[in-house]
């Protein structure tokens, strides 16, 4: 088993990785209770909103995937005006959160996304 430093150290990289990705303004990790454990910014933000907002969110559309019979939610995407937030579940209720501007190539994210879930997951089993 990972100590708690070596597992920290390792979901640091991970983030900075995808916070490195064009127009990627912020990578947090957020647990099943909506408080932030890990993040990388660009700029200020409250991660205290941050973490519940991201919370009400995934369930809700978590639920709503669930009413219309389509299986595990794996991944939701919000598209703005100005960008992009992305959400992903992760092991344990916890979940991988991403903010883009209006910069961010969302293929490009997405693709990276998918190949950090199972990183972060054995991290967090």
């Amino acid at each position: 088993m990972l100590a708690m430093n070596d597992r920290s150290a390792k979901v640091e990289r991970i983030l900075a990785t995808v916070a490195a990705l064009r127009g990627v303004t912020a990578a947090a990790v957020i647990d099943s209770d909506g408080l932030v454990t890990h993040v990388r910014r660009d700029f200020e933000i409250n991660t205290d909103a941050l973490g519940a907002a991201v919370q009400i969110a995934f369930g809700s559309a978590r639920r709503a995937s669930e009413h219309v019979a389509q299986g595990d939610t794996h991944l939701v995407l919000v598209e703005n005006k100005n960008g992009l937030v992305m959400l992903a579940p992760l092991a344990r209720g916890f979940v991988l959160a991403l903010v883009g501007d209006s910069t961010a190539m969302l293929g490009a994210v997405r693709f990276e996304v998918k190949q950090t879930v199972p990183d972060l997951n054995q991290l967090f089993t």
